[in-house]
């Protein structure tokens, strides 16, 4: 039993490194090459971070540049306040399930372990530079000086454009309708997941008061 539990954890450590080094590559490709993200979306590469723990490492380096960066309010807190990263985790997390599973139904496909799985990955893909991009929007808005407040609006909205964009183009290939209907379909999902995540913030803040 413990062999097997050193075992398991050789394995966790050695995933999380081996992430943490690929990290950056398979960024570049995410932002760069969505469409060929979405085609090897159900592969597994030896040189690109598993999509789960793509996610991961972006939700923690995102929570990670908010504190860095300086997050006057956890400062004044005086303490861990573990609301923001549970926020980020659910939030970076619900979206790929909602827009995984709403493909998936619209395609009339049932939705279950084995359907899930390659759409999941892929939205992980693309959930992960959001993530990043609107954390840091977040920090210059906050920042207080008009130049760094532009810069984090257009840092935003730009994050968002690119994501509702490769979401539009990966829906119109995979329920095979206009352009129009795949940007409605993805406005759609997207405002799903969203209204989970603002039914969960009163939980979540409440649990760091």
């Amino acid at each position: 039993m413990e062999r097997l539990r050193f075992r398991t954890l050789e394995e966790i450590l050695y995933e999380l490194m081996t992430g943490l080094l690929f990290y950056p590559r398979t960024l570049w490709r995410v932002l760069l090459e969505p469409a060929q993200i979405a085609d090897a979306a159900g592969e597994r590469t030896a040189d690109r971070v598993s999509p789960p723990l793509f996610l991961l490492i972006s939700i923690l380096a995102a929570h990670g540049l908010d504190l860095a960066m300086g997050d006057e309010m956890g400062e004044a807190a005086g303490g861990f306040d573990p609301a923001p990263l549970l926020f980020r985790a659910l939030a970076f997390s619900l979206l790929p399930l909602v827009l995984a599973a709403g493909v998936l139904r619209r395609e009339g496909r049932p939705v279950n372990h084995a359907t899930l799985r390659t759409p999941f990955d892929l939205q992980c893909f693309y959930a992960a530079p959001l993530a990043i991009s609107v954390s840091v929007a977040v920090v210059l808005v906050r920042a207080g000086t008009p130049p760094t407040r532009l810069a984090g609006v257009l840092l935003g909205l730009g994050a968002a454009a690119w994501h509702l964009c490769v979401q539009t183009r990966w829906i119109r290939a995979r329920l095979a309708v206009g352009r129009f209907r795949a940007l409605a379909v993805a406005l759609w999902l997207t405002g799903v997941a969203l209204f989970f995540c603002l039914l969960s913030t009163p939980l979540i803040f409440g649990l760091g008061s």
